[in-house]
């Protein structure tokens, strides 16, 4: 009975300690703001002017599909070209109720959080939007200089 009250008492840390926050948190109000700016804004209107502000110089993102791309530089480039400049749009909408933000902190200073979720990606032919494929990502934000940056990206799942 005692290690069943130990398993249960450290159940409980646990899923304390690295639970998501409540969507009405001011960090998950930011994170919905982080990726409007890169999503709705940049990627959906074409508008990159400020992913040079929340872009890590070094950005690592992994797509399951388009393989890896590294710098900020190149991200900027690939979404430039691929999505903006080419011949067919391509819109993303996150899907409701899936994103999920969760805070990491350093000696009880925070200095990074962790978004995940879920969206999904419409392409516009025959004159009007038609889904495309529903994926999975995590984001890996951290501060930097006291600025949110996109550090680490993973995009999978795409189905």
């Amino acid at each position: 009975m005692r290690k069943f009250r130990i398993v249960l008492f450290f159940s409980f840390f646990c899923h304390v300690v690295f639970s998501q926050i409540k969507t009405t948190d001011e960090l998950y109000k930011t994170s919905k703001k982080l990726d409007s700016l890169l999503f709705d804004i940049g990627f959906n209107q074409c508008d990159l002017s400020h992913y040079d502000s929340i872009v890590s110089d070094d950005l690592e993102f992994y797509h399951d599909k388009g393989g890896i791309t590294l710098g900020k530089d190149a991200f900027i480039a690939s979404i430039k070209n691929n999505i903006c400049g080419g011949p067919n749009k391509v819109r993303r909408e996150l899907v409701p109720n899936t994103m999920k933000v969760f805070p990491m902190y350093s000696n009880n200073v925070l200095y990074s959080f962790i978004q995940e979720g879920e969206h999904d990606f419409y392409e516009f032919y025959n004159e009007k939007w038609n889904k495309g494929s529903r994926a999975k990502f995590t984001v890996l934000w951290l501060l930097e200089n006291k600025q949110w940056k996109m550090k680490r990206v993973l995009s999978y799942d795409h189905h």
